[in-house]
């Protein structure tokens, strides 16, 4: 027990030290000499656990596509009417992405920077998680319609709207290092939805 114990130690401080270092600096700028040296293990542990680095940086950002999706949607879960909900996409952003929190910006954009084959396993995961937010952006907006006249093709476009507007958000709030993008998105996004502020 004890010996699993160490293995899943291990394997979460190098998941953990990939991440950081990843984020701040990187994929190509992050050697695995220096990930081993930063997460304070052997080599073989990394092999034990990797077949390679881009095997690291997947696990990575699977991980990462859990954490914030199960933040997100405990954000989410604390509004009562769906209007309310898809406010709290905005809070959530606003509160993950101003001042400083997120400095490089998001994580699976600057992989895309870095894996250029759009055939490449790292781009077809980034292309997975987008995905997934912006199907959790359309659940949202269909909740909010339900019952409604609104067909599903309008509503489509909505929640495709709302999702670029997030987005906009991911992207411009490391550039000005304040909340305003997420608030202006939210106004925005607020007055196509048609909710009254």
């Amino acid at each position: 027990m004890a010996d699993t114990l160490e293995k899943q130690c291990v394997r979460d401080r190098l998941m953990e030290t990939a991440a950081r270092l990843f984020y701040n600096q990187g994929f190509q700028a992050s050697g695995i000499n220096e990930i081993i040296r930063e997460a304070g293990i052997a080599k073989a542990s990394f092999y034990h656990h990797f077949k390679t680095k881009e095997d690291l940086l997947v696990a990575t950002l699977e991980q990462r596509h859990d954490r914030m999706m199960g933040e997100l949607r405990g954000m989410v879960s604390q509004g009562k009417t769906p209007e309310e909900k898809i406010g709290r996409v905005f809070e959530w952003l606003g509160q993950s992405c101003s001042c400083g929190t997120s400095t490089h910006g998001c994580a699976y954009l600057n992989m895309v920077s870095e894996f250029r084959d759009a055939g490449s396993r790292v781009r077809e995961l980034v292309k997975w998680h987008k995905s997934s937010f912006r199907q959790f952006m359309l659940e949202l907006v269909t909740a909010h319609f339900r019952g409604s006249d609104k067909s599903e093709d309008e509503q489509s476009d909505l929640a495709d709207e709302l999702y670029l507007l997030a987005e906009a958000v991911f992207v411009a709030s490391p550039v000005h290092q304040c909340s305003w993008p997420a608030e202006t998105a939210w106004r925005i996004a607020a007055a196509r939805m048609g909710f009254e502020q």
